[in-house]
């Protein structure tokens, strides 16, 4: 029998066959990492190998988006967003680690939930706006009754005001003069310069599970955290060469350029200096540290009593004072991980459980009690974005067991 076979057509075909071969085991080796990815046992040099086959072309990454999406229930994953995948992978660091994908749909967002036994990421987007009211509001009224869990705005003569984040308002001094307009969560101080000789200064405090934005009399725009007071003149005189607030708790501040008077933070016995500049300190009662984090320009930072021994730092880093130590330090960070709670985001950066607690507290306006011994040197990395407090601690709860009971604005932290 004659056999008609051209003999190169073939050793082609045998060859192409040889080659799907190889392609359908490197695609079932490629199955395997993915796998062991998601069940969180990928090793680091296996987890190398399956990023570098990932980025080799679009194909591998949307087969990859496509396995991932098959495991979690079709949740939505945009890798050319602003969490690509090296930040989506970048925290599983053990062998023991566990990935959890959970999908929570609502009508503005969507959610992306890897929780890991060291940590956990979250990412979504959510917009909210609210009603404006238009009113005018004497600050002589609702100077009684005042309460800690009220935005509260007090004058140099000591009248206190309760500032609401709704609509828009005028404040009035006691002569009804306009000293600032209030547009929801954000209040503008006039722009004028005092030619008094003596400051006189204006204090807000932001109770828990709030956030509020002002714009001082220089233009200086500063965001504040909840918790957080500010110290602040009502109006930069003319007789002072310097421009100085007193801030306790955390703020995010866009400083306005004056080269003759600088701006000048006073946080818990350190002064931040700057010029005009982007930065963000953070000076809680109940933190270790005071810190500084610089994105945009340059500042000092230098004990209030010591101001001969400064620590001046660049963009992207970070001034760091230990209460305890009394000591200055500099590194270098992602910015990005200091200022999201402006953006409504809870960022965990290897931080143990108590001190997370701290921060729901903080954001919630809830007390913990936690009875949960065995939990209090677990540590975890991640971020959750305009997520509701239920939903962080069942998620936080999957990674490291416990239980927890709500009762009004408390809530209680078992072992599981």
């Amino acid at each position: 029998m004659q056999n008609n076979k051209n003999p190169k057509t073939y050793r082609g075909f045998l060859r192409n066959m040889h080659l799907i071969n190889k392609s359908e085991l490197l695609m079932q080796n490629y199955d395997s990492l993915i796998n062991k990815f998601l069940s969180g046992a990928i090793s680091k040099e296996e987890r190398a190998l399956l990023d570098s086959w990932v980025f080799e072309n679009d194909a591998n990454k949307e087969y990859f988006k496509n396995q991932i999406k098959a495991y979690s229930k079709n949740v939505s994953i945009d890798f050319d967003s602003v969490y690509p995948y090296q930040k989506f992978t970048k925290n599983i660091a053990s062998k023991k680690a566990k990935v959890i994908v959970i999908r929570n749909v609502m009508k503005y967002a969507a959610a992306v939930i890897l929780l890991l036994a060291i940590g956990l990421f979250v990412a979504k987007n959510q917009w909210d706006q609210k009603p404006i009211e238009d009113k005018v509001v004497d600050i002589q009224e609702n100077n009684k009754n005042l309460d800690k869990n009220e935005i509260i705005l007090t004058l140099p003569d000591g009248t206190s005001k309760v500032i609401s984040t709704n609509g828009e308002e005028i404040v009035l001094d006691e002569k009804g003069k306009v000293l600032a307009n209030r547009s929801n969560a954000s209040m503008s101080f006039n722009n004028e310069e005092s030619s008094l000789d003596q400051i006189v200064y204006n204090q807000i405090y932001i109770p828990f599970g709030e956030t509020f934005k002002l714009q001082l009399s220089d233009g200086t725009q500063v965001w504040l955290n909840a918790g957080s007071k500010l110290k602040f003149p009502q109006n930069f005189t003319e007789a002072v060469d310097h421009r100085t607030v007193y801030l306790e708790g955390e703020a995010f501040f866009d400083v306005t350029t004056n080269k003759t008077k600088p701006f000048i933070v006073n946080a818990d016995g350190v002064d931040i200096k700057v010029y005009g500049t982007q930065f963000n300190i953070s000076s809680y009662n109940t933190d270790k540290n005071v810190a500084a984090t610089l994105v945009e320009g340059s500042i000092s930072m230098y004990q209030t009593n010591s101001p001969d021994q400064e620590l001046k730092i660049t963009p992207s880093h970070q001034a760091t004072f230990n209460k305890t130590e009394k000591k200055l330090t500099n590194a270098k960070v992602d910015t990005d991980m200091y200022t999201d709670w402006m953006r409504n985001k809870l960022v965990i950066n290897n931080l143990t459980f108590d001190e997370i607690l701290t921060k729901l507290e903080r954001r919630n306006n809830v007390q913990f009690i936690n009875k949960a011994e065995n939990l209090k040197d677990a540590a975890y990395i991640g971020e959750f974005a305009d997520e509701n407090i239920e939903l962080i601690l069942q998620t936080i709860s999957l990674s490291t067991p416990f239980e927890y009971s709500f009762n009004q604005n408390e809530i209680t932290i078992t072992q599981k």
